[in-house]
Order: structure tokens, then sequence, then C-alpha cells
């Protein structure tokens, strides 16, 4: 049992959602004792309500999405298809895209790894949990900062982590760091510009035609 961000969100008022399969092992808070066997359970759902709560305009302050087992979580191997993975997270991404949150959304995508590929950079270490080898992470929102590319978008070099996400809801809902990992985390500081107008139509992106895995 111990403390997590949801606690926090749950003091403060501030909606939440963990859209993610119970029985999946990939479901974090079901780890959690007060979580599992408490009230706020009730907010952890599968992953599939996310799409209704975006058409219903249901869509809670601060969501996580984990994708089922099987293809759509990109795992290479055991005739599993990225390619279908890809078009699972095109479809919840356009679904946003396409709702009346998109204005005030930023939606972040991460991998839990790094593949096991080569990385020519050394991590910073922190602590004895690292950093380790760099992770893939896309960061979606009008609020992104403009680039040179054709899509308008841009290469972050600033240095982030996971604690990174946590850091920034933290700040973005007025809440203290937990631990001092996400208090010297980086809040995505190099990814934003709520300065500028906001880029309010959105980039959707057609599902692949996947080969058979």
């Amino acid at each position: 049992d111990m403390k997590v961000l949801p606690d926090m969100l749950e003091r403060k008022g501030i909606s939440w959602k963990y859209y993610a399969n119970a029985d999946a092992w990939m479901n974090a808070l079901q780890a959690v004792r007060h979580v599992r066997s408490g009230p706020m359970w009730r907010k952890v759902q599968p992953p599939e309500t996310f799409l209704r709560d975006v058409r219903r305009g249901e869509l809670p302050a601060v969501s996580w999405l984990i994708p089922p087992e099987g293809h759509p979580n990109e795992h290479p191997g055991s005739n599993t298809n990225v390619c279908v993975g890809e078009n699972w997270t095109t479809e919840y991404v356009n679904a946003v895209m396409r709702s009346e949150f998109w204005p005030n959304t930023a939606i972040v995508i991460v991998w839990d790894d790094f593949g096991g590929f080569y990385d020519h950079l050394e991590p910073p270490h922190y602590d004895i949990l690292g950093l380790g080898p760099r992770t893939p992470a896309l960061i979606i929102s009008p609020w992104t900062k403009r680039g040179d590319n054709p899509d308008g978008g841009s290469i972050d070099k600033t240095v982030y982590e996971f604690s990174s996400v946590l850091r920034f809801i933290e700040n973005l809902h007025g809440l203290k760091p937990m631990t001092e990992r996400d208090r010297r985390a980086d809040p995505l500081s190099g990814a934003f510009d709520f300065t500028q107008e906001p880029r309010l139509d959105p980039l959707i992106i057609p599902p692949r035609d996947c080969p058979s895995a």
C-alpha cells in the first residue's frame, strides 16, 4: 500500500479515471491495496469506456489510458502486430481531437521500456533506479511548441523521465510533489508554449492497412 496521485486528486476534488482492464498485469492500481479494495476502484474502468466518455462529454480532468493485452500494447513477438497497436492509439487520439476537449487537452504517449535497442547516450544516474536508456514519448496538444516539421511539430531535447508527466499534472492542478523524484523532474517545460495561439485544427491520422500478424 502506498500513496498515489489519485489520492491527491481526490482530496482536491479533481476528477480522474484510470482506463485499464481490471485483470491485466499492466493495471498498476490493482496492486495498491486501498485503491483495489476501496471506493476509488469504481474509477478504474475498461479502456473502451474512454471513447464513451469522450462522446458523452464526460472525460475527467486527468486520465490514464492503458491498452489491453495483445496487439494494442505493441509488444513485438508472440504473433503480435505493432501496426494494430498504432491503429488502436490513433483511434483514441483522433477521438479526443474531434471532441470538445481538444482545445484544453495535453496527450502524453509513453512506452514503458526502450525495446532493448542500443542507445549511444549514457543516461543520468539520479538514484538506484536510473535514469535508464531513452524511451519514446509523444506530446500532442494545441499548445505544443511550433516546429519546422511539415506538420508543425518539433523535437524536444529536454531531458524528461516518467516522473515528468507526474510533475506536469501536479503543477497543472496545484498539487505538491509526492517524492523527491518528481520534485526534481522537469514538468515537460520544453514541450509547450502557452503564450501562442492554440492550434485548434487537429492533425487526424487515418488508420493504416496492417499486414496479417
